[in-house]
């Protein structure tokens, strides 16, 4: 074999005449390199070189095998089939230039821009390529001495390309290859590695010409045979098994894949063959990776022109004719896992993607696919769902309906996709329509709700199910459930409710409406409600309380409409009245009411013919009566003040629940009226609920001993002891919602507390009064209280704990040292100027900065922030001092000045923040050890 087989010495020659002809030249080819390096082939290493073995396998006529190993810093990557040639040589040495060329028109080479090669200089400056026909090397190194030996000016080694300037080499190729890719790595071959094992097993699948990789001790082999029978002579199936052999270390590669495959034409759709599709996030092959994204939940593998890099389409290339075959592959899969290969077109990830997906719903909208309930396959536009059909529904509904989904696609989840393909949805109230006019008998009907049953989960599937035919006693069909009803529990024949046939009684029914788990729908029916709201009041009673009291006793536990408090009984007097404007006899309200009160007594022949209980849960009173809203919207429950408390909340209640005519209490009776509404185990929580309707109102309008029931205090309640006054009741404590707390709920709690505060009769601690000042300035921060309408206190509570008339309100921290304890206001544990501003309006006092200047007597030693006893001073005070300056005095002495017309004062303090915002602090004595 020559020397020099592929004549490189004239490829070097006239290569290196042309850069020095040119000095442009070598610029341009080394920039053309380090684009297609950095850009073009940066991450395609392994590709490019399998993409090369895959068209030299196909050349040979061979199944092809690529290994990769390493040896030290050298990455070896070689293969079988047809060796290297001068025109391959010449390619490589070139830009964009091939010897590659297609001779049948569906065995196009995968390599056809002569740049692949290029991903070699992404991690090496010297690639050998040794073949069965003669080896070459580029060095980037000896491409750098002979460009200087030609005379032409070179900076560094990086300003020449690598793969531009060849050599011929004698080394051969490992035994067992054809040819072999030497590249003396720049880096750690680690990460390389892992990277080409993770793409070995997408390689062998995208090349069919290339069905065995190596990468050190793995070997990863795709095995191909043929699939299922595809219903078209154009297509066809392919059943591919992916296996790696070897350690795979701490990677989750499976050790098997299988793909199922349908080819047609140019193009190939997989898809795991065992597995549903993952995330959807892939990209188009052609066939080796591109860098268009896909969405598709199938991998699309196809022929379609690319651009030179082989990372986008050609200009020319029509995305969209790779959607052939895409119907073949879903009709392969089971029938469950179909809907969750269509595509959907909101997912795309870029316009290809997007045209692709158009492409692929043509076809799917289109062709008859989706398996039905029964018979053939189903075209998209001429099927409908029915949501959650089960098998024996479908055998019910066969022979009434032939375009009903198999059971297995009649999913919530596949309802969106399939019907943006044109699928109709059957639902629930559909059905029921349908229904309408079928003759069957009633145990027909039976199995239809035991079949329906399941579907039905929710208040929504139960009032689309508000229409379906119900077969009812008297030979008629209802249609719907309304007015509907049976029961185990109730023996009492009711006027006012038809009942369901026996033989179709289901306990579907029961969920729909027609009710026996409780009396509640009974009593709520609406039929009762006209029949309560249409009742003479003239007329002498009919009968129909006692029905109503006869099902209530059935279940005592049961709920009852506020509406049928209206219901008419007689009272003492033989008139005809609404239950919630009645007592019964001996009632404990009838002591607390006024005496002028609107309410009759029930006639004592109806209490015992009904039963005091059913009658107080109709509306009868016996104590206090209360109002449930359970969707409250407006102050419309004829409560006394609602409209006031109503403004007070800042969004409507979610749930009303209050205690009524509260206006009505004798004003001397509040102390009985007190302990019956705290003994009551319905009402007891809503005296608790500061924010509700009842303790509001007993907070602003209850007196007892000539005091609001918000002017009293728990006695528990520990805080405001001396401030306000406890409650004497025996249920004090359990009336904590409609009594006064530290939290001011409005201006005139505030003006309460405050007031109270200023009080010299109290004896009040000073700590006392700081959380006062604290929670009403808190309240007006929140906008709880508005300032405006806080009535300011005669006298306010200085820090001493005595009332005074005079005073300020200390806004800088540093002032209480210089301030006596009976001038002092504080707004807050803490000072702040905020606080202190705030609180001196509600009191109508100065600040005490307003009042009150000092200056420091002697300048000081100037010291850093950083300095020990400044830092000593921020930590044992909490105080941060600025990062400025700070003065050190042995004793700190500050001159003060009243704006009255006391004499200026001398006042030694420990700290002091002048006007120009300098801290001054007094030296840390030094204390000696024992």
């Amino acid at each position: 074999m020559s020397d020099d087989p592929f004549g490189t010495a004239a490829l070097r020659s006239s290569i290196l005449d042309a850069w020095a002809s040119s000095p442009t030249r070598l610029a341009e080819d080394a920039a053309a390199e380090s684009d297609l390096v950095t850009v073009g082939y940066r991450d395609r290493l392994l590709t490019e070189l399998a993409a090369n073995a895959a068209d030299a396998a196909s050349a040979a006529g061979i199944a092809g095998h690529l290994a990769v190993w390493v040896d030290g810093a050298e990455l070896h990557v070689a293969n079988t089939g047809a060796p290297l040639t001068g025109e391959g040589v010449r390619s490589l040495a070139a830009l964009r230039v091939s010897a590659k060329v297609s001779t049948e028109p569906g065995d196009r080479p995968i390599g056809r821009f002569g740049v692949g090669f290029t991903a070699t200089a992404t991690v090496a400056d010297r690639v050998e390529i040794r073949s069965r026909t003669g080896s070459v090397v580029f060095d980037r190194a000896a491409t750098l001495d002979a460009a200087r030996g030609a005379g032409i000016t070179v900076g560094a080694a990086a300003d020449v390309p690598v793969l531009r300037v060849v050599w011929p080499s004698n080394r051969e190729p490992s035994p067992g290859f054809d040819t072999e890719v030497v590249l003396h790595l720049r880096e750690d071959p680690g990460p390389l590695l892992e990277t080409m094992l993770a793409q070995a097993p997408d390689l062998v699948v995208e090349l069919t010409a290339l069905p065995r990789i190596t990468v050190g001790d793995v070997e990863v082999r795709a095995e191909r045979s043929t699939g299922p029978d595809v219903d078209d002579d154009a297509a066809r199936s392919v059943l591919t098994t992916v296996s790696t052999i070897g350690d795979l270390g701490s990677t989750d590669q499976p050790s098997s894949r299988r793909w199922l495959e349908v080819v047609r034409g140019g193009t190939r759709w997989l898809v795991d063959a065992d597995r549903d599709p993952g995330p959807s996030g892939d990209v188009l092959r052609a066939p080796t990776p591109t860098d268009i994204e896909l969405s598709l939940p199938c991998r699309c593998i196809t022929d379609l022109a690319l651009t030179p890099d082989r990372r986008h389409l050609h200009p020319r290339a029509e995305i969209g004719d790779a959607a052939a075959g895409y119907v073949d592959l879903v009709r392969l899969v089971e029938p469950a896992r179909r809907v969750r290969l269509i595509p959907e077109l909101h997912l795309a990830r870029n316009p290809d993607d997007a045209r692709l997906i158009e492409a692929v719903r043509r076809e799917l909208r289109d062709a008859a696919w989706l398996p039905a309930a029964a018979g053939a396959d189903l075209v998209p536009p001429r099927a409908v769902m029915l949501v959650g059909l089960t098998d024996r529904l479908a055998d019910i509904l066969g022979d009434l309906f032939g375009d009903l989904l198999h059971p297995d696609l009649s999913l919530t989840q596949h309802l969106p996709a399939l019907g943006r393909l044109g699928v109709s949805e059957l639902g629930l109230a559909d059905l029921a329509e349908r229904l309408v006019g079928i003759e069957r008998d009633p145990a027909w009907w039976y199995d239809l709700y035991d079949a329906l049953a399941p579907l039905v989960s929710t208040g929504r599937e139960v009032e689309e199910l508000g229409a379906l035919p119900i077969p009812r006693s008297d030979g008629r069909t209802a249609i719907g459930v309304r007015g509907l009803f049976v029961s185990d529990r109730i023996s009492t024949p009711m006027r006012w409710i038809p009942t369901v046939h026996p033989d179709a009684r289901h306990e579907l029914l029961t969920r729909l409406g027609v009710a026996d788990l409780t009396v509640a729908e009974a009593v709520g029916d609406p039929a009762l409600r006209s029949l309560v709201e249409d009742v003479d009041v003239e007329a002498a009673d009919d009968g129909l309380a006692a029905e109503v009291c006869a099902v209530l006793r059935a279940d005592p536990d049961a709920s009852v409409p506020s509406w049928l408090s209206a219901l008419a009984l007689p009272d003492a007097d033989g008139e005809l009245r609404p239950a919630d404007e009645l007592l019964l006899p001996g009632s404990p309200l009838l002591g607390v009411l006024v005496d002028d009160h609107p309410f009759g007594v029930v006639d004592a022949e109806m209490v015992a013919e009904c039963g005091a209980e059913p009658l107080r849960r109709i509306g009868v009173g016996w104590g206090f009566v209360t109002v449930e809203d359970d969707l409250p919207i407006a102050p419309d429950h004829d409560l006394p003040d609602e409209e006031d408390w109503w403004e007070t909340l800042p969004d409507a209640p979610e749930k009303l629940s209050a205690v009524r005519d509260l206006d009505l209490i004798d004003e001397r009776s509040w102390p009985a009226a007190l302990t019956m509404m705290a003994t009551d185990e319905r009402i007891r929580p809503l005296l608790a609920d500061r924010a509700g309707y009842t303790a509001w109102w007993l907070r602003r309008h209850a007196e007892v001993d000539g005091l609001l029931l918000g002017e009293y205090r728990s006695p528990s309640d520990d805080v405001l002891a001396n401030i306000i006054d406890p409650l004497d009741h025996p249920y004090a404590d359990e009336l904590g919602g409609a009594l006064a707390r530290l939290e001011p709920d409005s201006a005139d709690d505030a003006t309460l507390l405050l007031t109270r505060l200023g009080d010299r009769t109290r004896a009040i601690s000073a700590g006392a009064a700081v959380s006062v000042h604290a929670a009403v300035v808190a309240a007006c921060r929140r906008r709880v209280v508005d300032p405006d309408e806080v009535e300011v206190p005669e006298l306010v509570r200085t820090l001493s704990g005595e009332a005074a008339d005079r005073a300020v309100v200390v806004d800088r921290p540093w002032l209480l040292q210089v301030l006596a304890d009976d001038e002092c206001v504080l707004a807050g544990p803490t000072v702040t100027a905020t606080d202190a501003d705030l609180l001196g309006m509600l009191l109508d006092l100065p600040l005490a900065s307003e009042e009150c200047s000092a200056t420091v007597s002697a300048p000081g030693d100037a010291v850093s922030w950083a300095h020990p006893d400044v830092v000593r001073f921020g930590v044992l005070r909490g105080v941060e001092v600025p990062h400025a300056e700070v003065r050190l005095h042995d004793e700190l002495w500050v001159t003060v000045r009243d704006n009255g017309n006391d004499p200026d004062r001398e006042v030694r303090v420990e700290w002091w923040v002048d006007a120009a915002g300098v801290t001054h602090l007094e030296r840390r004595r030094r204390r000696s050890r024992r």
